[in-house]
């Protein structure tokens, strides 16, 4: 059978190669019309060429040019052509090159450009433009040696973000989202040296399901001593405003960074920690131990709930909340006790949240919960004795320098 087959397309051939005059066998080439194929958002992301660009191209070919080449980013329009699989792509300037394109339909095409070595630019296509999705707050969690970062998209193409919280609006940068691609474009001077910087993130795009929140995954690559680093990060949607009301949470996990002090041990609910080598681990197994538990009766105040072997113990304040922001007004309670700032993220569907404290709040913080700890263990303990509050309070904020603690509460 085999053989038959061998001889039976020979012999094909052979017919073929008797007929060349023939109508069949002596037809022209007929061009592919890539024309509708090409209409949509096309996105090229390439770190070893340190290049990323957006093309949205029309049925005529005319397209809008976004994109980052080393730190330059420009915005341009342009004209695309195919033609017997050639492509010429120009830009309004007159820049244009010419190459050779291939293309899945739907999917991707690319660009070869005969250089040595040749140059190839592949673009993906995006059914759907993320230009909507990602405004709104967004934080970063700590990755535990850098602080969370928190960033807000405003749908002006401004960006407001810091390292940690609140955010500094005085920082805002300009940026743009086309299709997948996330453009960020730095004003003149902020980084030493340049006049101006850019550049861009791929971005993946998760809506939220049961128990979490929208997420978005940003891939970006960075050129430094002659080598491309590329890096990714997962960002959660979180709310710009709280709702509290109602809303009850227990201690999950927490994080630490810059984390300065004392080489002094310190006693927190039993645990001995140390702001010299302090890890955080002391601080997770005590607030596991004591099963803490926070909740919100109403939008105006909050409740801590802990025990303390068989004890349980429950503590209410009144709370002002301010956006991100709310204070704990612990003194309304009791005048000697410190009022504490937490900035705190809800995440959308409200099944997390993440409470951020610094320096002067980690202070007050611990001062509260070590007076409420000694009226559990000494029921003579005086709390409105100022002096007395006065002593745990001195005790911490000389040990302390600096920290950042976030609490992530479920």
């Amino acid at each position: 059978m085999k053989k038959f087959f061998i001889f039976y397309m020979t012999a094909l051939v052979a017919m073929c190669g008797l007929n060349s005059c023939s109508d069949d066998c002596n037809h022209n080439f007929i061009e592919h019309d890539y024309s509708q194929e090409l209409v949509g958002t096309w996105t090229c992301f390439d770190p070893e060429k340190d290049f990323s660009e957006a093309l949205a191209i029309k049925a005529d070919g005319s397209m809008e040019i976004t994109g980052v080449r080393g730190s330059d980013y420009y915005e341009t329009k342009g004209i695309i052509r195919v033609e017997n699989n050639k492509v010429t792509y120009a830009h309004e300037n007159g820049e244009k090159v010419e190459g050779r394109f291939e293309m899945v339909a739907g999917e991707s095409f690319s660009m070869i450009f005969d250089e040595e070595p040749a140059l190839r630019y592949t673009y993906h296509y995006c059914a759907n433009d993320l230009s909507d999705e990602i405004v709104g707050m967004w934080i970063t969690p700590s990755d535990g040696e850098s602080w969370m970062v928190t960033e807000v998209f405003h749908d002006n193409g401004k960006t407001d973000y810091s390292f940690g919280y609140p955010l500094d609006e005085d920082e805002a940068n300009d940026y743009k989202v086309v299709g997948d691609l996330l453009f960020y474009v730095f004003p003149d001077g902020i980084i030493e040296g340049w006049e101006s910087y850019a550049y861009a993130y791929r971005l993946a795009y998760t809506p939220a399901t049961a128990g979490l929140s929208d997420m978005m995954t940003m891939t970006t690559y960075l050129g430094m001593d002659n080598e491309i680093i590329v890096g990714s990060t997962s960002s959660y949607r979180v709310k710009q405003n709280l709702s509290l009301a109602e809303k009850s949470y227990d201690y999950s996990n927490l994080y630490l960074t810059d984390v300065k002090g004392k080489d002094q041990d310190i006693n927190f609910w039993g645990y001995t920690m140390n702001l010299a080598n302090m890890d955080g681990s002391g601080i997770d197994k005590m607030l596991k131990s004591i099963l803490f538990h926070i909740e919100f009766p109403d939008a105006n105040t909050l409740s801590y709930t802990y025990s303390l072997g068989t004890n349980k113990e429950t503590y209410s304040a009144p709370i002002e909340v301010e956006g991100n922001k709310f204070t704990v007004k612990m003194s309304q309670r009791v005048p000697t006790l410190k009022d504490v700032v937490f900035y705190a993220f809800q995440s959308a569907d409200d099944s997390q949240m993440h409470l951020y404290l610094n320096r002067d709040a980690f202070v007050n913080f611990y001062t509260n919960m070590q007076a409420m700890l000694m009226i559990v263990e000494n029921p003579q303990f005086d709390i409105t004795d100022a002096v007395a509050i006065d002593a745990i309070y001195n005790n911490i904020s000389d040990a302390v320098e600096s920290i950042n603690l976030g609490i992530i509460m479920k």
